[in-house]
């Protein structure tokens, strides 16, 4: 949405979430509606489409998560029509929406990134667009019995998580904030779904229609 102010534009920026649909579909509305409400602010759902595998490494098993997250722009900037607010001109809308629009891809391919065997999710604040997988999130991964509720909460903290850095935020040495940087699947499950007051206050402040990269 465009507002007026002093000559000044002022956006309000999205927050979307493409669910790919080799990701249980049934867990797309619980998430999502959970993820709103920590994040407090609006999160749309596309989750009628797959997103093509991206840098597959056949050797690891699992896809490299920086190429998605390229593919991922590009695929975005093709189909604005999916993300656009009906409000913005399609001509503005492209050449700033990295900027404003936030794209979450979940994708059901173990991820790696070249500094790191394996990721939760990344995020590429540049572009504004991030990854989640839920492969190393679910508790048959580990040998444990399936949890949906376990499953759900998990992706909603690796989500926030990953949105948070497009929105400028960095990590976090409170263990219970969600920009902490868990480890491993313990530390994702001893964070809490919220973000300690340093942060929220930072998130808040990049939710008020500010410029920023």
């Amino acid at each position: 949405m465009f507002m007026s102010r002093h000559n000044e534009i002022i956006y309000h920026m999205g927050v979307h979430v493409f669910w790919d649909s080799r990701v249980p579909i049934g867990l797309s509305r619980p998430v999502t509606e959970e993820l709103s409400g920590v994040l407090e602010m609006p999160v749309s759902r596309i989750d009628n489409g797959t997103f093509p595998l991206e840098g597959f490494d056949p050797l690891r098993q699992q896809c490299d998560a920086v190429k998605i997250l390229t593919k991922l722009d590009i695929f975005r900037r093709r189909y604005p029509q999916l993300f656009k607010p009906d409000d913005v001109d399609i001509e503005f809308y492209n050449k700033f929406n990295h900027i404003h629009e936030k794209v979450l891809l979940v994708t059901p391919v173990d991820l790696f990134e070249p500094l790191a065997d394996f990721v939760f999710g990344l995020a590429y604040p540049a572009l504004g667009v991030a990854v989640v997988s839920p492969a190393r999130l679910t508790n048959e991964y580990y040998g444990r019995h399936p949890d949906d509720d376990a499953l759900i909460d998990r992706i909603v903290k690796e989500s926030a998580h990953e949105i948070a850095h497009l929105f400028g935020l960095e990590h976090c040495s409170n263990s219970n904030c969600i920009m902490y940087c868990p480890r491993n699947l313990d530390d994702l499950d001893r964070k809490r779904k919220y973000f300690c007051v340093k942060c929220r206050i930072q998130l808040n402040g990049q939710n008020e229609g500010d410029w920023f990269q």
